[in-house]
Protein backbone atom coordinates (compact mmCIF):
# COMPACT_ATOMS: atom_id res chain seq x y z
CA UNK A 1 0.00 0.00 0.00
CA UNK A 2 3.04 2.63 1.04
CA UNK A 3 4.57 1.95 -2.64
CA UNK A 4 0.95 2.45 -4.49
CA UNK A 5 0.64 5.48 -2.97
CA UNK A 6 4.36 6.45 -3.30
CA UNK A 7 3.74 5.14 -7.04
CA UNK A 8 1.00 7.77 -7.34
CA UNK A 9 3.11 10.66 -5.60
CA UNK A 10 5.78 10.17 -8.48
CA UNK A 11 3.11 9.62 -11.15
CA UNK A 12 1.57 13.31 -9.95
CA UNK A 13 4.96 14.61 -10.12
CA UNK A 14 6.22 13.55 -13.20
CA UNK A 15 2.81 14.77 -15.07
CA UNK A 16 3.36 18.12 -13.26
CA UNK A 17 7.03 18.16 -14.22
CA UNK A 18 6.26 17.20 -18.15
CA UNK A 19 3.36 19.59 -18.46
CA UNK A 20 4.69 22.85 -16.31
CA UNK A 21 8.45 22.36 -16.77
CA UNK A 22 8.25 23.59 -20.44
CA UNK A 23 6.17 26.53 -19.45
CA UNK A 24 8.46 27.29 -15.93
CA UNK A 25 11.37 27.65 -18.36
CA UNK A 26 10.64 31.01 -19.63
CA UNK A 27 10.22 32.10 -15.87
CA UNK A 28 12.23 30.11 -13.11
CA UNK A 29 11.61 32.81 -11.00
CA UNK A 30 7.94 31.33 -10.26
CA UNK A 31 9.35 28.38 -8.54
CA UNK A 32 10.13 30.63 -5.55
CA UNK A 33 6.45 31.48 -5.37
CA UNK A 34 4.72 29.74 -2.60
CA UNK A 35 1.66 29.97 -4.03
CA UNK A 36 2.36 27.73 -7.00
CA UNK A 37 4.54 24.80 -5.07
CA UNK A 38 0.91 25.20 -2.58
CA UNK A 39 -0.89 24.29 -6.33
CA UNK A 40 1.88 21.90 -7.22
CA UNK A 41 0.99 19.69 -3.32
CA UNK A 42 -2.92 19.67 -4.01
CA UNK A 43 -2.15 17.91 -7.55
CA UNK A 44 -0.15 15.14 -6.08
CA UNK A 45 -2.27 14.44 -2.68
CA UNK A 46 -5.18 14.69 -5.38
CA UNK A 47 -3.45 11.93 -7.46
CA UNK A 48 -2.55 10.16 -4.21
CA UNK A 49 -6.32 10.06 -3.00
CA UNK A 50 -7.71 8.61 -5.73
CA UNK A 51 -7.68 5.19 -7.26
CA UNK A 52 -4.36 4.75 -9.78
CA UNK A 53 -5.22 5.46 -13.74
CA UNK A 54 -2.70 5.03 -16.53
CA UNK A 55 -3.67 7.52 -19.52
CA UNK A 56 -1.67 4.74 -22.08
CA UNK A 57 -4.11 2.17 -20.43
CA UNK A 58 -5.65 0.22 -23.55
CA UNK A 59 -8.50 -1.08 -21.83
CA UNK A 60 -12.10 0.37 -23.43
CA UNK A 61 -15.23 0.58 -22.31
CA UNK A 62 -17.71 1.41 -25.09
CA UNK A 63 -19.78 3.15 -22.57
CA UNK A 64 -16.63 5.99 -21.66
CA UNK A 65 -16.83 7.18 -25.11
CA UNK A 66 -13.70 8.66 -24.47
CA UNK A 67 -14.85 10.88 -21.89
CA UNK A 68 -12.29 9.86 -19.47
CA UNK A 69 -9.11 10.83 -21.46
CA UNK A 70 -11.09 14.03 -22.34
CA UNK A 71 -11.25 15.29 -18.54
CA UNK A 72 -7.91 14.09 -17.89
CA UNK A 73 -6.80 16.48 -20.81
CA UNK A 74 -8.85 18.98 -20.04
CA UNK A 75 -7.41 18.92 -16.58
CA UNK A 76 -3.97 18.93 -18.05
CA UNK A 77 -4.67 21.81 -20.34
CA UNK A 78 -6.21 24.09 -17.70
CA UNK A 79 -3.59 23.77 -15.26
CA UNK A 80 -0.94 24.14 -17.86
CA UNK A 81 -3.22 27.57 -19.13
CA UNK A 82 -2.57 28.74 -15.64
CA UNK A 83 1.21 28.17 -15.86
CA UNK A 84 1.12 30.17 -19.11
CA UNK A 85 -0.92 33.11 -17.38
CA UNK A 86 1.28 33.06 -14.17
CA UNK A 87 4.27 33.23 -16.47
CA UNK A 88 3.21 35.93 -18.88
CA UNK A 89 1.95 38.21 -16.03
CA UNK A 90 5.26 37.53 -14.02
CA UNK A 91 3.99 38.58 -10.39
CA UNK A 92 6.79 39.84 -8.21
CA UNK A 93 5.18 38.00 -5.45
CA UNK A 94 1.63 36.19 -4.39
CA UNK A 95 0.71 37.47 -0.68
CA UNK A 96 -0.87 35.03 1.43
CA UNK A 97 -3.89 37.51 2.43
CA UNK A 98 -7.46 36.93 2.54
CA UNK A 99 -8.22 36.01 -1.18
CA UNK A 100 -5.07 32.98 -0.58
CA UNK A 101 -6.78 31.90 2.20
CA UNK A 102 -10.01 31.86 0.89
CA UNK A 103 -8.73 29.95 -2.33
CA UNK A 104 -6.81 27.20 -0.30
CA UNK A 105 -9.77 26.53 1.59
CA UNK A 106 -11.49 26.20 -2.01
CA UNK A 107 -9.01 23.71 -2.77
CA UNK A 108 -9.21 22.07 0.46
CA UNK A 109 -12.80 21.92 0.47
CA UNK A 110 -13.04 20.61 -3.57
CA UNK A 111 -10.22 18.21 -2.81
CA UNK A 112 -12.85 16.95 0.71
CA UNK A 113 -15.17 16.28 -1.70
CA UNK A 114 -14.21 14.67 -3.90
CA UNK A 115 -12.29 12.02 -1.74
CA UNK A 116 -15.40 11.90 -0.11
CA UNK A 117 -17.54 11.00 -3.04
CA UNK A 118 -14.86 8.60 -3.72
CA UNK A 119 -14.88 6.45 -0.30
CA UNK A 120 -18.05 6.47 -0.38
CA UNK A 121 -19.01 4.77 -3.90
CA UNK A 122 -15.63 2.40 -2.46
CA UNK A 123 -15.38 -0.29 -4.82
CA UNK A 124 -18.32 0.98 -7.27
CA UNK A 125 -15.43 3.89 -8.24
CA UNK A 126 -14.46 3.61 -11.55
CA UNK A 127 -12.65 6.19 -13.32
CA UNK A 128 -13.78 5.35 -16.71
CA UNK A 129 -17.71 5.17 -17.55
CA UNK A 130 -18.97 0.93 -17.01
CA UNK A 131 -21.59 -1.24 -16.76
CA UNK A 132 -20.97 -3.30 -13.16
CA UNK A 133 -22.96 -6.05 -12.05
CA UNK A 134 -24.77 -6.15 -9.02
CA UNK A 135 -24.07 -2.47 -8.55
CA UNK A 136 -26.54 -0.59 -6.44
CA UNK A 137 -28.01 3.05 -5.99
CA UNK A 138 -25.60 4.68 -3.87
CA UNK A 139 -27.39 7.60 -1.79
CA UNK A 140 -25.06 8.14 1.06
CA UNK A 141 -22.78 11.12 1.56
CA UNK A 142 -22.64 13.52 -0.53
CA UNK A 143 -24.95 11.92 -3.02
CA UNK A 144 -27.99 12.26 -0.97
CA UNK A 145 -28.07 15.85 -2.60
CA UNK A 146 -25.60 15.81 -5.75
CA UNK A 147 -25.20 12.60 -8.36
CA UNK A 148 -22.02 13.51 -9.18
CA UNK A 149 -20.04 14.86 -5.96
CA UNK A 150 -16.24 14.09 -7.47
CA UNK A 151 -16.83 16.12 -10.37
CA UNK A 152 -18.25 19.10 -8.46
CA UNK A 153 -15.01 18.39 -5.92
CA UNK A 154 -12.64 18.40 -9.08
CA UNK A 155 -14.31 21.79 -10.69
CA UNK A 156 -14.06 23.46 -7.27
CA UNK A 157 -10.59 22.59 -6.73
CA UNK A 158 -9.47 24.07 -10.24
CA UNK A 159 -10.77 26.95 -9.65
CA UNK A 160 -9.57 27.70 -5.94
CA UNK A 161 -5.87 26.58 -7.86
CA UNK A 162 -6.13 29.16 -10.42
CA UNK A 163 -7.55 32.07 -7.93
CA UNK A 164 -4.25 31.46 -5.41
CA UNK A 165 -2.41 31.79 -8.40
CA UNK A 166 -4.83 34.83 -9.58
CA UNK A 167 -4.33 33.47 -13.03
CA UNK A 168 -8.25 34.79 -13.17
CA UNK A 169 -8.26 34.43 -17.32
CA UNK A 170 -7.44 30.71 -16.94
CA UNK A 171 -10.04 30.33 -13.99
CA UNK A 172 -12.78 31.68 -16.23
CA UNK A 173 -11.83 29.14 -19.00
CA UNK A 174 -10.37 26.57 -17.26
CA UNK A 175 -13.71 26.14 -15.67
CA UNK A 176 -16.05 26.63 -18.93
CA UNK A 177 -13.87 23.92 -20.61
CA UNK A 178 -13.78 21.43 -17.50
CA UNK A 179 -17.54 22.38 -17.15
CA UNK A 180 -18.15 21.43 -20.65
CA UNK A 181 -16.13 18.22 -20.28
CA UNK A 182 -17.97 16.75 -17.28
CA UNK A 183 -21.24 17.87 -18.71
CA UNK A 184 -20.29 15.17 -21.46
CA UNK A 185 -19.36 12.81 -19.03
CA UNK A 186 -22.80 12.66 -17.20
CA UNK A 187 -24.24 12.56 -20.23
CA UNK A 188 -23.04 8.96 -21.28
CA UNK A 189 -22.66 7.98 -17.30
CA UNK A 190 -26.44 8.69 -16.81
CA UNK A 191 -27.60 6.83 -19.89
CA UNK A 192 -26.07 3.96 -18.46
CA UNK A 193 -26.63 4.21 -15.55
CA UNK A 194 -30.65 4.69 -15.60
CA UNK A 195 -30.73 1.41 -17.71
CA UNK A 196 -29.22 -0.55 -15.19
CA UNK A 197 -29.98 0.63 -11.71
CA UNK A 198 -33.45 0.28 -10.76
CA UNK A 199 -35.04 3.89 -9.51
CA UNK A 200 -32.38 5.53 -10.69
CA UNK A 201 -34.35 8.04 -12.95
CA UNK A 202 -36.64 8.76 -10.04
CA UNK A 203 -33.15 9.84 -7.92
CA UNK A 204 -32.16 11.96 -11.46
CA UNK A 205 -35.55 13.71 -10.60
CA UNK A 206 -34.48 14.68 -7.12
CA UNK A 207 -31.00 15.27 -6.61
CA UNK A 208 -28.65 17.59 -8.69
CA UNK A 209 -26.09 17.06 -11.45
CA UNK A 210 -23.12 19.25 -9.66
CA UNK A 211 -24.87 21.41 -7.10
CA UNK A 212 -27.94 20.71 -4.96
CA UNK A 213 -31.77 21.10 -6.49
CA UNK A 214 -33.57 23.83 -5.06
CA UNK A 215 -36.82 22.85 -3.58
CA UNK A 216 -39.60 24.41 -5.09
CA UNK A 217 -41.86 25.82 -2.74
CA UNK A 218 -45.59 26.16 -3.45
CA UNK A 219 -47.60 29.44 -2.35
CA UNK A 220 -50.91 28.33 -0.94
CA UNK A 221 -53.95 30.20 -2.48
CA UNK A 222 -55.57 32.56 -0.53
Amino acid sequence: MTWELARRAGQALLLWSAVGGPILLWWPEALRLPALWAVVALGILANVLQPSYRLRDTARSPEDRGTFHQIMLTVYASQATALVELVIRRPSRLPFDVLACGALLVMGGGLALRTWAIDTLGGWFTLRVCARPAQRLVEEGPYRLIRHPSYTGALVAFVGSAILLRTWMAAALGAAALYAAFRRRIRHEERVLAAVLPGYRAYMARTGALVPRLKRTRRLAL
